[in-house]
């Protein structure tokens, strides 16, 4: 059982503060990844699917994404709304690579956790729903019920703490009501084949899962 101590210890004080802190969040998954249980809950997000979809997946996973291209894609595709979503919060998408490269081995080694670091910024940007600590919390309600996410399950758990951390309990409902009602309605994006979709317009491939034109909003 690969099992880091020191990691956990470090990160623990710190994503106490600010639990959506990403280079923490890493180091701290970098701690347990490894371990049975941990496979055995990323696994579980494929269950029922078929070979030839899960080696299609492994292989879209394994492909890296020319993130130059979407920038020079037009606005309304879905490509281009994904790009100019990272660049308006200024989110860097090899980030966690960056500040911990000990995860490197981690994403190499687990292609399904790799694909859990690369979709979550995609799920933003598909349902429309923005990264205020609020929607955050409530995008973790959605990836818990929509694709069992095990990371997501361990933020649930800690709901009555993140509602004290952050506050505002009404947009926190507001905003879960509606990610609560999309995790139901929607298809498993955990399996949804983002990367074949970059260049379509945006509305094709939200209306392609069953979301209005708008995403969430229009809930």
């Amino acid at each position: 059982m690969a099992f880091h101590l020191r990691p956990l210890l470090r990160t623990s004080p710190g994503l106490l503060k600010d639990p959506f802190a990403v280079d923490l969040g890493v180091e701290f998954l970098h701690g347990v990844v490894d371990t049975p249980v941990m496979e055995l809950a990323f696994r579980q997000m494929l269950v029922g699917i078929d070979a030839a979809e899960r080696e299609s997946l492994e292989a879209l996973t394994r492909t890296p994404i020319d993130y130059g291209a979407l920038a020079g894609l037009p606005a309304a595709t879905f490509g281009g709304a994904y790009s100019r979503f990272l660049s308006t919060h200024g989110f860097d998408p090899e980030f966690h690579v960056k500040v911990y490269p000990d995860c490197i081995e981690d994403l190499e080694r687990n292609w399904i956790y790799a694909r859990f670091a690369r979709l979550h910024d995609l799920h933003h940007v598909l349902l429309g729903v923005g990264v205020s600590p609020q929607e955050e919390i409530a995008m973790q309600l959605f990836l818990l019920v929509n694709s069992r996410d095990p990371v997501a399950a361990v933020f649930t758990m800690g709901l009555p703490y993140l509602v004290a951390r952050y506050r505002k309990p009404r947009r926190i409902w507001a905003e879960s009501r509606k990610l609560l009602k999309a995790a139901r309605a929607l298809p498993n994006l955990f399996r949804f084949p983002y990367e074949t979709v970059m260049d379509e317009p945006l509305v094709d491939v939200r209306a392609r899962v069953g979301l209005p034109v708008g995403g969430c909003a229009g809930w």
